[in-house]
């Protein structure tokens, strides 16, 4: 089972030496890369200092993904790490994320599929947010496609 420790080490590999507008479409070819069939499966989100550039509804989608999509964004927005970084975090006791926080789960999900977008040197400039498969599949989803980015940036 993967740990705090393993996603803390999963979000320090992905940091990308930049990313800005030009780059979104690299990401998106690395989804569709990644996901292949999986890729209309899902929802995909995708920000950059909170403004969303970028935004896919997969064919075998539903307004539930866009809800959970939603959700897992706060939890990125606010803590500046993946949401399943929180999952694991909780998982003895989610209720006390929400007691702990003050936040609600209608608005806050603490499941896998959040993402941050990190540069090297300057922190979270972005999210990346996947809804559709499983949390851990949407996590991964995310985590794959950002290291196929980066190497192709690199």
């Amino acid at each position: 089972m993967i740990t705090l420790k393993d996603v803390l080490a999963q979000e320090k590999k992905t940091e990308l030496s930049h990313f800005n507008l030009k780059d979104v479409d690299g990401l998106v070819d690395s989804l569709k890369k990644i996901g292949k069939d999986d890729f209309n499966k899902v929802c995909i989100l995708i920000k950059i200092n909170q403004r969303i550039v970028y935004f896919h509804a997969g064919d075998q989608t539903t307004n539930e993904n866009n809800l959970w999509i939603k959700k897992k964004e706060n939890v990125v927005d606010a803590f500046d790490h993946s949401s399943l970084f929180k999952k694991i975090a909780y998982q003895d006791n989610p209720e006390s994320f929400y007691k702990e926080s003050g936040l609600s789960p209608k608005d806050y999900a603490i499941v896998g599929g959040g993402y941050p977008i990190a540069i090297e040197n300057t922190g979270v400039i972005g999210s990346l947010i996947v809804s559709g498969l499983t949390d851990t599949g949407d996590h991964e989803l995310a985590y794959n496609a950002l290291l196929d980015f980066k190497s192709s940036i690199n």
